[in-house]
């Protein structure tokens, strides 16, 4: 386990689902702006980055697990017409959150590359 895990249980539950790419999409896109809920399961479903179909239950399970771990912060929006609204922006722990993410994609990125590029040279030499 790398120290960035052990320091912070919100990194562990991260590294476990890497694969799944939800957390680091919801990270990244609220990195760029403050969004809504609504506004992340259309920006997720667009992209194409996560493994998993962002339907609303999901994406606001893991919203209120990041805020419960503090990489996000939420509040409500009552200015506008209609229901109020709650928007969620990146906190500082966030921020370290997605550098996490970045160097675990990094390193998976690296091995893939490696595999496929000896599988190449010694398995399909032909």
């Amino acid at each position: 386990m790398k120290e960035e895990e052990t320091l912070n249980p919100a990194f562990a539950y991260i590294a476990g689902r890497i694969d799944k790419m939800l957390v680091p999409a919801l990270l990244n896109f609220l990195a760029q702006k403050p969004a809504h809920g609504y506004e992340l399961i259309q920006k997720i479903n667009e992209s194409g980055l996560s493994e998993i179909e962002a339907d609303p239950a999901t994406i606001y399970r893991n919203l209120r697990r990041m805020e419960e771990d503090g990489l996000v912060l939420s509040q409500w929006e009552t200015e506008h017409t209609g229901p109020a609204r709650r928007s969620y922006r990146l906190s500082p722990a966030g921020c370290q959150a997605l550098e996490f993410c970045v160097q675990l994609i990094t390193e998976k990125v690296e091995k893939m590359t490696a595999f496929l590029d000896q599988y190449r040279r010694e398995v399909k030499k032909g």
